[in-house]
């Protein structure tokens, strides 16, 4: 089974046995701020929302997965331009983009997952130029899902089922890979999730092993954690990652409907949301980016939407498990989820860029 399949069915099994997960006390708490998208493939509508990145002027780009697109919105949700179509022969072209990044200068990084690759646009999605074939060789992929930009420009992208990181130059000149499968130190098992930190550390939501993983730029370990769990620090299948300009890190911790924020050496700070569609709560968190201000944004691939948040900076007691909250995801997740999984079973790679 691919990633897709895999972490639908989970979520789907995770939705129909947990009864929601609180927000965590903790020193500081993040309010709800706006929300945008619904499930189509119109100007702001979105069809398996993914990656998500914000730009130096607080612009914002998601990774419309399936509808094979980037779209671009303003702070608030207001829509600006999308760029893409399904394909594979040429650039501009997608096959389920699932990551975006950008650089200080405006460059937008898209990870075309199904046709291993690399695209890269300006601001207002003209194509520049891309790189990545199907493979297990230097520059090669399979799968790659995730992707971050350094301050000097360099880039790194998680190579889901090549079990490992390669970092490029903004060219998209391999520079070098560390990586294997496994669950040691530096070892992943279909990692996701990519950040840097404003130290040049390399941030891994290395999802299936439930922990993230902490490097330096060399691909250096130097720390990690998380296990499987419901528990503060603890993930059910981390799947986005960010980093602010202070050196927090913010996880999404999908099966567990929630957000986490941990400090740069993986200390844990607060955590918020549980299962659910309203205001604050989640139906699948996984992509997630922080602006320059702190703002926080997240989609949801399952209910199709951006959710923003800001700091409050104010202590809030621990939410009571809801049982309505997970009820009320049920019908969306339990059977939606499960039937798009069993759908997705049925897709086979036959070669780079090509399904049947």
């Amino acid at each position: 089974m691919n990633r897709r399949t895999i972490l639908l069915i989970s979520l789907s099994l995770v939705a129909l046995t947990v009864m929601g997960i609180g927000s965590a006390a903790g020193p500081e708490e993040y309010t709800f701020v706006t929300a945008w998208g619904s499930a189509g493939s119109g100007n702001g509508q979105f069809n398996g929302t993914y990656g998500i990145e914000a730009d130096a002027a607080g612009n914002i780009y998601v990774a419309d997965e399936s509808n094979s697109r980037v779209q671009k919105f303003d702070r608030s949700g207001n829509f600006i331009l999308a760029w893409g179509s399904e394909g594979w022969d040429t650039g501009g072209k997608f096959d389920r983009p699932t990551d975006v990044a950008v650089t200080p200068g405006g460059m937008v990084y898209v990870v075309d997952n199904y046709n291993h690759r690399v695209q890269v646009f300006d601001d207002g999605g003209a194509f520049q130029y891309l790189w990545g074939t199907y493979g297990r060789e230097e520059g090669q992929f399979n799968l790659p899902t995730a992707i971050a930009v350094e301050g000097d420009g360099n880039v790194y992208v998680t190579d889901y089922a090549n079990f490992r990181i390669q970092k490029f130059d903004r060219n998209g000149t391999f520079i070098l890979a560390w990586g294997s499968e496994g669950q040691g130190e530096g070892e992943f098992s279909y990692a996701e999730g990519i950040a840097t930190g404003p130290d040049g550390s390399v941030y891994v939501a290395d999802t299936q092993n439930n922990r993230i993983q902490k490097f330096d730029n060399t691909g250096r370990f130097i720390t990690a954690w998380g296990s499987e769990g419901s528990s503060s620090g603890e993930f059910h299948f981390p799947i986005g990652i960010a980093a602010d300009t202070g050196g927090n890190v913010y996880v999404t911790d999908w099966g567990n409907n929630r957000i986490q924020k941990f400090d740069s050496s993986g200390r844990f700070i607060t955590a918020w949301g549980s299962a659910g569609s309203g205001n604050g709560l989640f139906a699948g968190p996984t992509g997630i980016a922080a602006d320059s201000d702190g703002n926080i944004y997240v989609t949801e691939y399952t209910a199709n939407r951006v959710q923003k948040f800001s700091r409050s900076g104010l202590p809030g007691p621990s939410a009571t498990p809801s049982v309505e909250a997970a009820l009320s995801i049920l019908p969306l997740i339990g059977g939606a989820g499960i039937g798009i999984a069993l759908l997705s079973v049925r897709r086979k790679r036959t070669g780079p860029g090509r399904n049947s």
